[in-house]
């Protein structure tokens, strides 16, 4: 237990030193400013012609998000398709760096399991992901209250609160089997090359009406509130141990040498 603290904390200081954490929470942050000024815009037809914005266009973005239920709808599909990619970003640095700084081998020479050293990874790629989709909870919340948007009551924000957390611990499971990727290709490119393969996918799957038994596009369609069947939620689970499992059973036996 103290070896995975200390490379827990090894592995948080690594993000911290690094201008990732930064560049992701501006990410994080701009996906809600950018939500509640579409609905803005949208509540605003006038102001949009000032602005020389088409108001159609907010509107079709922004759907009938005209109040706080919806909105944090809007909010929960956002992490499940931003946040998917963000995750991902997170996810390919956090395993494929030891690869693109050439610190693979002072790492794996550490008198530590690699499982250890793999658990710590994957911990800090859970939590910083959670953090960043708490971020962009409470930035869209403060957005909403500063739109003034109806319908608001502490039941429905709990409840909209639960939907952002559920579909925030969705994505995080499906994106684990990236980390995999990361090993596999030694660096960022292939999680990368993958994660837009797989957007791609998740979006012709749920137009073609399969998208509750493809993992990556799951969250999305539990965020739009659509009726999932059990094996859904098994299928996302699934994934998440088979990418944890994977990576650790690469890690510990295929060739490393850089």
């Amino acid at each position: 237990m103290n070896q995975l603290s200390d490379m827990v904390w090894i592995e948080s200081r690594k993000a911290l030193r690094s201008r990732i954490p930064f560049f992701t929470s501006l990410a994080a942050l701009f996906m809600s400013l950018g939500v509640a000024f579409l609905i803005f815009i949208s509540k605003d037809p006038e102001l949009a012609r000032k602005l020389g914005l088409i108001s159609a266009k907010a509107n079709l973005m922004a759907g009938a998000a005209t109040d706080w239920p919806t909105y944090l709808g809007l909010v929960a599909q956002m992490i499940a398709l931003g946040g998917l990619f963000l995750f991902i970003l997170i996810v390919s640095w956090v395993f494929g760096r030891e690869f693109a700084d050439g610190t693979l081998k002072d790492m794996l020479a550490v008198p530590v399991p690699r499982a250890s050293i793999l658990l710590a990874k994957f911990i800090v790629a859970a939590v910083w992901s959670a953090a960043l989709a708490a971020l962009i909870l409470v930035a869209g919340l403060v957005m909403g209250a500063a739109i003034e948007l109806p319908g608001g009551s502490p039941a429905l924000l709990l409840q909209g609160t639960g939907l952002v957390a559920v579909t925030a611990g969705l994505v995080i499971a499906v994106v684990l089997p990236f980390a995999l990727l990361a090993g596999v290709g030694r660096g960022y490119l292939l999680p990368l090359g993958v994660a837009f393969l797989a957007l791609l996918t998740a979006n012709l799957v749920a137009v073609a009406g399969w998208g509750e038994y493809f993992p990556w596009a799951v969250p999305v369609q539990f965020a739009q509130g659509s009726k999932l069947a059990p094996v859904s939620y098994w299928i996302v689970v699934v994934t998440g141990i088979l990418g944890v499992v994977g990576t650790v059973v690469w890690w510990k036996y295929a060739d490393q040498s850089v």
